[in-house]
């Protein structure tokens, strides 16, 4: 089954993808847990579904389990609940020769990851990612953090964990709305990687079985694989891992607009892409024709995101908050081409304007027209 490693010299780590493999990640906490103890955290949404069997086949290796469960939800990532999270860990004397398992997706992973970071200046920690947005983004990187009033992601460290476990059968109870997500983080990839991801992307969305596992497998793996080598080539994003915020200024800033948890991280990120999209043909109008094929993608997805009203002012108003502007001027991640990406911080308001107008109009003639694409029923 695919595999492919964080190369980061001794702090290397590998991300496997498979189906129904509990042996395999106990045989990865084996080896990287050194005393008898192992803390475990729950996403609520995953212990009510899961909890049982992980428990399970935790418990196989007769460890002595500290276990958490954490509310789901964006709004999780807060300093309160990180405060419970610390207090939980000192209260059970957590040492640093003890090791933290993290299951769930994103939410779960930035916040347990950063109570992980910060606890005794760092304690080892593993993830077991069971959303496809965790698997194919948020769980690789070691990005993690707690939202801010004024912002997403702004309180955080980078604290790289011992692995990264995808086991997509977790992926067969996942909503509908977290499921599209997690395609539009997929999506992402296909701008940045080309016409080959672009084509497995298509062929996985038009596939008589969707949600068959080696479809998913793969599609998870050429996602994983290619974050995992920006991480390698620049773990803190000095400069070529930006090119990873492609669709995202555009997409924190309709979140902080329409108000956390009113769409999905991934469901602001397919908005956010179409208009990249968009300010890229502006930009520059000869990759309009070269951009045209990847843009229906993503208005095939814009199809499934649920329809909220969006205030262009706020979302504007938003984007001069993003964390990711460089003496006060913003850099958008553009393309000149399907896996030709680059850096504009040259961009003005009327341009950013024009370019969320274009989305927005998209938006409102397409969001919301299809059923959301979706796992396997419900167990």
């Amino acid at each position: 089954m695919p595999v492919t490693t964080v190369d980061l010299g001794k702090r290397s780590y590998s991300i496997q993808v498979r189906t129904n493999c509990a042996t395999k990640l106990t045989a990865a906490i084996g080896k990287s847990c050194r005393t008898d103890r192992l803390f475990v955290f729950y996403d609520a949404n995953l212990f009510a579904l899961h909890g049982a069997e992980i428990r399970k086949a935790l418990k196989a290796r007769r460890r002595e389990l500290q276990e958490l469960v954490v509310p789901s939800g964006e709004k999780a990532k807060s300093p309160g609940v990180l405060k419970k999270i610390y207090g939980f860990l000192l209260d059970q004397k957590i040492s640093r020769d003890d090791f933290i398992l993290v299951c769930g997706g994103g939410v779960t992973s930035d916040l347990v990851g950063y109570a992980a970071a910060t606890t005794l200046r760092g304690i080892r920690w593993g993830v077991v990612p069971t959303t496809l947005l965790a698997m194919v983004d948020a769980a690789i990187g070691g990005k993690t953090g707690i939202n801010h009033k004024t912002g997403k992601n702004l309180v955080g460290a980078f604290h790289q964990p011992a692995f990264v476990h995808c086991d997509t059968r977790y992926l067969h109870t996942l909503p509908p709305r977290e499921f599209v997500a997690g395609l539009g983080e997929v999506a992402k990839y296909g701008g940045l990687i080309g016409p080959k991801m672009i084509a497995l992307t298509q062929k996985y969305l038009s596939s008589a079985d969707p949600h068959a596992d080696q479809p998913l497998v793969r599609l998870i793996h050429a996602s994983a694989a290619y974050k995992a080598e920006i991480v390698s080539r620049d773990e803190r994003e000095g400069s070529l891992r930006m090119r990873l915020n492609f669709g995202h200024t555009f997409g924190h800033a309709i979140e902080r607009a329409t108000g956390y948890g009113r769409l999905r991280h991934g469901e602001a990120v397919v908005l956010g892409l179409l208009a990249a999209i968009e300010l890229s043909s502006l930009v520059n109008p000869r990759t309009a024709k070269k951009l045209r094929d990847y843009r229906e993608m993503v208005i095939s997805l814009i199809r499934q995101v649920k329809r909220v009203e969006i205030d262009e002012k706020a979302v504007l108003d938003a984007i001069s908050l993003d964390k990711k502007r460089s003496a006060a001027q913003l850099k958008f991640v553009l393309l000149q081409g399907t896996g030709k990406p680059y850096f504009a911080d040259n961009i003005n308001m009327s341009q950013m304007r024009k370019s969320l107008r274009a989305m927005l109009a998209c938006y409102k003639v397409h969001g919301g027209t299809d059923a959301p694409y979706s796992g396997r029923k419900r167990a």
